[in-house]
């Protein structure tokens, strides 16, 4: 038993010594101000289509609300913002986290008109 405890720490050691860090989790709903730094796009917009490009596609209609999007609808600090192309006027850099709400979430949170999706931007 002794040696099977020796062994688990030598291998332990072997690894952090390796320099093998832990995996990152990464939300897939969330882009942090780091990733839009690093994309090097100079809008939202742009910066989403690299990083994570299903943030701008349709799920399709999820109500039967003739007064739905079928696209999400950006929302910058809380407020209602405009459609997709309106992320086109938004500063990447200053951008703190973007996250995307599904349909149903964004039902839940924002209203019936909301059943294609959500960007929820803040900035800094």
């Amino acid at each position: 038993m002794r040696s099977l405890h020796a062994l688990t720490i030598a291998a332990l050691l072997a690894c952090s010594s390796a320099g093998v860090s832990p995996a990152v989790h990464r939300d897939p709903s969330v882009i942090t101000h780091e990733e839009f730094v690093a994309s090097n796009e100079g809008n939202a917009y742009d910066a989403i289509a690299k990083l994570r490009p299903l943030f701008l596609k349709s799920r399709g209609r999820t109500t039967i609300n003739a007064e739905a999007y079928d696209y999400p609808v950006v929302f910058v600090d809380g407020q209602r913002f405009g459609d997709l192309n309106s992320l086109k006027t938004v500063v990447a850099a200053q951008i703190l986290q973007a996250r995307h709400l599904n349909g149903p979430d964004a039902v839940g949170k924002y209203g019936m008109q909301y059943g294609g999706g959500v960007i929820e931007i803040t900035t800094r």
